[in-house]
């Protein structure tokens, strides 16, 4: 760190490039088969981690951890016993952990009317089940480790209504309070605890399930004029992952390009509002 030649603010500037630096760090990342999780394996690989991909298909698990020189552990994070194997398994390769990123979660799209039980259980399984095993079963191991990160993704769908997809809205809202309360029981081990909600990202699923006059529709929406990117998306998390963000905890960063502040009252352009 430098210090400052002249004026009263004597303190340490500190060298603000090497907080995002992961050297030497373990990071688990569930979901890292393609998409967001994809990119997230990326760049954490880029500031320096040993990443460990973890899916539940061995070709695209496999194929980067390939590509960002990490290794694959398949497993279903949402079974207790496969994130008790997986845990084990890295800490008897290297030891430690230092952070852990979560990607997984789909909503299943129909009226709230339409839900059955089996519905609404699966949704929460896919939507919260894998946080409460991570935390549980991971985030002690990272205290142990001397601390570091964990970041869970969540989704607008946490804060604002969208049709047709109640179940999902409401588990993750509760990965938000879950993300709230484990920053609090975990800060004292050190370990941090956040979440980034993106809005309509364009993952592989998604293009190949909305199309393109869709999304170009969705893009109008967003004051940004575009909808994100699993990119964008990564980006956020690395930031979160990394020293960088050492005083942020608990907390849901909104990556989501402003539209979740527009309201649909004044959704038209000053330019086309009638003249009073």
């Amino acid at each position: 760190m430098a210090a400052s030649p002249q004026g009263e603010d004597q303190s340490p500037v500190p060298d603000y490039g090497s907080l995002l630096r992961l050297d030497r760090q373990v990071f688990i990342v569930l979901g890292a088969g393609q998409g967001i999780g994809r990119q997230t394996a990326h760049a954490l690989s880029q500031a320096g981690a040993t990443v460990v991909c973890v899916g539940r298909r061995a070709d695209a698990t496999e194929a980067i951890a390939a590509e960002v020189g990490g290794i694959a552990l398949l497993g279903d994070a949402t079974v207790r016993a496969d994130m008790e194997r997986i845990a084990a398994e890295v800490m008897k390769r290297y030891g430690h952990i230092h952070g852990l990123v979560d990607i997984l979660g789909m909503p299943r799209v129909k009226p709230l009317v339409d839900f059955t039980d089996e519905d609404w259980d699966w949704q929460f399984n896919v939507g919260l089940r894998h946080a409460f095993l991570s935390l549980q079963i991971v985030g002690p191991l990272i205290g142990q480790s001397g601390g570091g990160a964990m970041v869970f993704v969540s989704s607008t769908s946490g804060k604002v209504i969208s049709s047709n997809r109640a179940a999902y809205a409401s588990s993750k809202a509760a990965l938000q309070q879950l993300v709230n309360a484990a920053a609090i029981e975990f800060g004292p081990m050190k370990v941090r605890v956040n979440a980034v909600a993106p809005g309509l990202v364009t993952t592989p699923r998604v293009r190949t399930t909305i199309a393109h006059d869709t999304l170009a529709q969705s893009a109008a929406l967003y004051p940004l004029g575009e909808v994100g990117t699993p990119p964008e998306i990564a980006s956020v998390i690395l930031f979160l992952a990394s020293r960088m963000s050492s005083h942020v905890n608990g907390q849901t960063v909104f990556a989501e390009g402003g539209v979740t502040g527009r309201s649909p009252t004044y959704a038209t352009s000053s330019a086309q509002l009638p003249r009073t």
